[in-house]
């Protein structure tokens, strides 16, 4: 057989054939030209992935609006009760005394032992879908099966399954493996449904109900009380869950207080008192945050 004869034309080795290949210095300009545009595009597909992922969670959010306003309509204009953490009360159950006090009631067993008083299991038949409590974006805690013992014990033989627990609160069931992503204002909780009705607004377009949150609740027992011993969290960080939603304990660790454990690009979204529901900045929400809890509008309580 003859061996192939090349000849050297334009800087490539071409046979008579008429086969041609590139040179080392054009495969580099190649790469080079791939990796500025994967560099470029990269950023613009997370971006779009992201909006994608935004547009859930608003969707999400209206569906539990809707669902609060239903229940508002069977209950006299009233939203889901306030929940009150057992660590708080000595595991006592309490209630809403008159003025801005609420009072622990012997004999009674903390509303945190209750599954059935989450705010998310109380508007679920209106949903009738539990996917809606899942922010695409993230979250803190799966809702996982747990054998929880004491005052919850007596909950898990009246369902008859293993309860679902997260940030140690027990949970139905059926919210086992939900990543739950949203958190309620317990300080509207307790005024318009423990002490009144959402009547008690005066300007509920302007005022948080549920939003991206790192908790269950995005505004805590440290923010509806004001004699918790200390623990009460100071008006400049009263919105802190919602902003860093993306990891526990922000207010009480500067560390994380970083825009790594933020859920939305330099935002979260809220839905209103009201029933609106749209995107707010982290700076407006950190600066306006006593406005957007509404501690503006009504007086934080007092435990006894």
């Amino acid at each position: 057989m003859k061996a192939k004869r090349f000849s050297c034309r334009m800087g490539r080795r071409v046979s008579h054939k008429g086969f041609s290949g590139f040179t080392l210095i054009e495969l580099l300009v190649v790469i080079a030209i791939i990796a500025i545009l994967a560099a470029i595009l990269f950023p613009v597909f997370s971006q779009a992935r992201e909006k994608a992922r935004q547009a859930q969670c608003t969707t999400n959010l209206r569906n539990q609006a809707m669902a609060i306003m239903q229940y508002m309509n069977d209950y006299d204009e009233k939203v889901t009760p306030f929940e009150m953490w057992g660590g708080w009360t000595g595991c006592l159950g309490v209630a809403y005394s008159g003025g801005d006090t609420f009072v622990r009631v012997p004999g009674t067993i903390t509303e945190a032992c209750d599954p059935f008083q989450r705010w998310a299991h109380r508007i679920y038949p209106y949903t009738r879908n539990v996917q809606i409590f899942a922010d695409p974006s993230g979250g803190t805690s799966d809702i996982v099966p747990s054998n929880l013992g004491g005052c919850k014990a007596a909950f898990r033989d009246i369902i008859g399954s293993t309860l679902g627990a997260a940030w140690c609160w027990p949970w139905h069931p059926m919210f086992i493996s939900t990543r739950f992503g949203y958190g309620y204002n317990q300080f509207v909780a307790a005024h318009c449904a423990n002490a009144g009705s959402i009547a008690k607004l005066g300007r509920p377009a302007e005022v948080i109900l549920i939003c991206d949150s790192s908790h269950k609740d995005s505004v805590p027992e440290q923010v509806v009380f004001s004699n918790l011993g200390g623990s009460e969290y100071p008006d400049q960080f009263v919105t802190s869950r919602i902003v860093w939603s993306n990891i526990c304990g922000a207010y009480c660790n500067l560390g994380n207080r970083s825009e790594t454990y933020t859920r939305h690009h330099l935002g979260s979204i809220i839905t209103f008192a009201d029933g609106h529901t749209k995107f707010l900045q982290h700076r407006n929400i950190l600066a306006r945050g006593y406005f957007l809890v509404g501690l503006d509008q009504l007086p934080r309580f007092r435990l006894q």
